[in-house]
């Protein structure tokens, strides 16, 4: 119900699987919040709010405050939630799961990129981010049978919007349009040298005279994990791709495996340990770098798809069926539809479609993907709408401001700590 940044509302609700000999910060029913909880929670609250706790101390303090209420009245609903027999489903919790991470790895840039920035291999993460996400639903649940089937009034609408007209931003409009991907890719040639240097390494191993947890750390590509000698910790089914665990579950302890390609690039692969139906491995991967070449060949097809569009030789919802690759287009035939620009990712997306007018075909343009291509299709107004859920949302907050108040007089509340 509360306004905060949606990166921080992901990440700050992820707890690490850690021993630690902790401090108590507060008792909320039968549920303990830890002070490293509370420590981490506002850690991350303060980094997304660029908060230095060194230079702004008094500021860290609030915000340790607010972390502590916020933590106090997400384990209130988990105490309500049990009363109100309230339950979700496991399916339910791997497709948010999922969903979720997918979203982090669109803010940090990349799934390695997300490996760094934790410490821990993807399905570490997972793992320990599985609870949280079944806490959430929960939650989530709870508070929609409580208010979801709150409305608001026209006369709600305009009051709102008459009380906090000098403070409500511009609302951007919503767009329809359509986009053909050429992606960055290495070639034959790449794939070949990378291939190369994975079997060069897989004879050093061989030969003995060289360690994998060394050369892993010098060689290998997958940054997340190479400084720890390549180690994966313990994975089960379903933690990575298929053509890398039909390999990691076929070896015996010890055994390292031959190159294995990936839609990731070269690996070599050591079961280090078995534990159950779960194995810990650890592996060098070597990635197929792009070109010049690469680059050329493919700004030269993305040129030419254009000048056939543009002469009316091609549709261009055919032509991004038959040429884009972006992984929804047999869906979609590369239609975005009714997005907010403001919600757009890329801003190379944003500076394109500004100066498209309805219709129109932009030229190509290059983002970390690749080369794209658009043409802006409609365009909305939404102004009211966005207004109206504006406003649905405020008042859902006030709803729920009173409600979550008197809650806290059911449960017993204990804080540890003071301010």
């Amino acid at each position: 119900m509360r306004n905060q940044p949606i990166l921080f509302i992901i990440l700050t609700t992820i707890c690490f699987s850690q021993e630690l000999i902790d401090g108590i910060a507060a008792i909320v029913g039968e549920n303990t919040i830890l002070k490293s909880e509370l420590d981490q929670y506002t850690r991350l609250y303060a980094s997304q709010l660029g908060i230095d706790p060194r230079s702004d101390p008094q500021g860290y303090a609030q915000l340790s405050k607010l972390s502590l209420n916020a933590l106090i009245d997400e384990n209130i609903l988990l105490e309500q939630a049990k009363i109100e027999t309230i339950e979700v489903k496991d399916r339910d919790v791997e497709n948010m799961l999922n969903q979720q991470i997918d979203h982090i790895i669109t803010q940090v840039g990349s799934k390695e990129e997300l490996e760094k920035v934790f410490g821990s291999p993807m399905q570490k993460i997972k793992k320990d981010y599985r609870q949280t996400i079944r806490n959430q639903l929960i939650a989530n649940q709870l508070k929609n049978e409580k208010f979801g089937k709150v409305t608001v009034t026209r006369r709600e609408i305009k009051d709102f919007y008459e009380t906090y007209k000098d403070s409500i931003p511009e609302i951007p409009p919503s767009i329809d349009f359509s986009q053909i991907l050429f992606k960055l890719k290495p070639g034959s040639i790449e794939h070949k040298i990378a291939k190369d240097k994975a079997d060069s390494i897989l004879s050093l191993l061989i030969s003995g005279n060289r360690s994998f947890e060394d050369l892993a750390k010098k060689y290998s590509d997958d940054q997340a994990t190479a400084s720890y000698g390549g180690d994966l910790g313990f994975i089960s089914r379903g933690d990575f791709i298929k053509d890398f665990e039909e390999v990691a579950f076929s070896l015996q302890k010890g055994q390292i495996s031959n190159v294995t390609r990936t839609d990731f690039g070269y690996h070599i692969i050591q079961l280090i340990d078995r534990k159950g139906e779960s194995i810990n491995v650890r592996h060098i991967l070597i990635k197929p770098k792009i070109s010049d070449d690469n680059i050329k060949s493919t700004l030269s097809l993305a040129d030419s798809v254009r000048n056939l569009i543009i002469n009316q030789d091609i549709e261009f919802d055919s032509a991004a069926v038959l040429f884009s690759e972006d992984p929804d287009v047999e869906s979609n035939r590369g239609k975005i539809q009714r997005i907010p620009k403001n919600q757009i990712q890329q801003p190379e997306f944003i500076t394109i479609l500004n100066t498209l007018k309805t219709g129109e075909i932009s030229s190509i343009f290059q983002t970390d993907l690749g080369y794209h291509l658009i043409r802006l299709d409609a365009v909305y107004d939404d102004s009211w709408v966005t207004l109206e859920q504006w406003a649905l949302e405020y008042k859902k907050s006030r709803l729920y401001e009173q409600w979550i108040g008197e809650l806290r007089s059911k449960f017993n509340i204990e804080i540890k700590v003071s301010y």
